[in-house]
């Protein structure tokens, strides 16, 4: 299942690269079909990890030790595959910030809290956030955000285990 395309992106030669993050399936036709996509054009990071709704803190983890361990970039970027990307708009705008450390360019979000079981996204954890009509505090939200090299390497070095966070 193709989870999320990822940017390597380096101001620097090796020029920027795109590589898609794979979690792992349970399909071995679908395993097949990627396998002989990535021997011909190398462009599929595989994590040795099982997707799930509860797992993508722990997926973003193993992706950034994983990314930092295996090359060196500038930013590490993450968009989910339903996400439009102006390329080259997105570069010019991450080198303007090239030289600043621990950064992080994102979405962040506030609002209501959907407690609603009816509507698409509600949160079946509502009641933690407080009584009905309660929002949720300013976050980053995960459609897409780029990361700088030392805090990519700040999250690799200090992860946690999922189940504790």
């Amino acid at each position: 299942m193709l989870n999320m395309l990822v940017l390597e992106l380096s101001f620097t030669p090796p020029p920027s690269m795109i590589t898609f993050l794979l979690s792992a399936t349970s399909n071995s036709i679908l395993d097949r079909a990627i396998d002989s996509e990535e021997a011909q054009h190398h462009d599929f990071l595989r994590l040795e990890h099982i997707e799930g709704y509860h797992e993508l803190s722990a997926k973003t983890k193993i992706y950034f030790s994983t990314a930092v361990g295996k090359w060196d970039a500038d930013f590490y970027v993450k968009v989910d595959d339903d996400v439009h990307l102006n390329l080259g708009v997105f570069t010019s705008t991450l080198a303007h910030y090239r030289s600043k450390p621990r950064v992080y360019i994102g979405c962040m979000k506030s609002g209501p809290v959907l407690a609603d079981k009816n509507v698409k996204y509600h949160e079946p954890e509502f009641w933690k956030f407080g009584e009905d009509g309660n929002k949720y505090f300013r976050h980053a939200t995960g459609q897409i955000y780029a990361i700088s090299k030392d805090l990519a390497t700040y999250i690799s070095i200090n992860q946690v285990s999922s189940h504790l966070c």
